[in-house]
């Protein structure tokens, strides 16, 4: 694999070896592997993803899962506004862009009343 970025050596040969491990385990169409490929080919690993997405417990979503999504509404928002695009893609991802009823927050007592007198001695003075 010809990688477009200067990398030493040995990150060269540890992403290629994920690379192709992955795509010997992994199910793809055609354009999902090119798209793969280009991404590896850039100095990333197929387990990283452009957007910077993690799973729960700090794992990062592997570049295909991300990819996909994208493709998906990308697919389904063609002809659409940028804000009809921008409802699609936040319902997809389960994010309401209804505004939230706002909370009200008034002062809690919670029945401690401290009264420090000015003459009494304080451990950090």
């Amino acid at each position: 694999m010809k990688f477009n970025k200067h990398l030493p050596k040995e990150t060269q040969e540890m992403l290629e070896k994920q690379y192709k491990e992955y795509i010997k385990t992994t199910q793809m169409t055609k354009k999902e592997q090119r798209a793969v490929r280009e991404w590896v080919k850039d100095g990333h690993s197929v387990y990283d993803n452009p957007s910077g997405a993690w799973y729960d417990g700090r794992v990062p979503v592997e570049f295909l899962s991300v990819y996909r999504d994208e493709e998906y509404i990308r697919q389904h928002t063609k002809g659409m506004n940028s804000e009809d695009a921008r409802r699609f893609a936040l319902e997809y991802y389960g994010w309401s862009d209804e505004e939230e009823l706002p909370v009200q927050c008034e002062e809690v007592e919670l029945g401690f009343h401290f009264q420090i007198n000015e003459n009494e001695e304080l451990p950090f003075q």
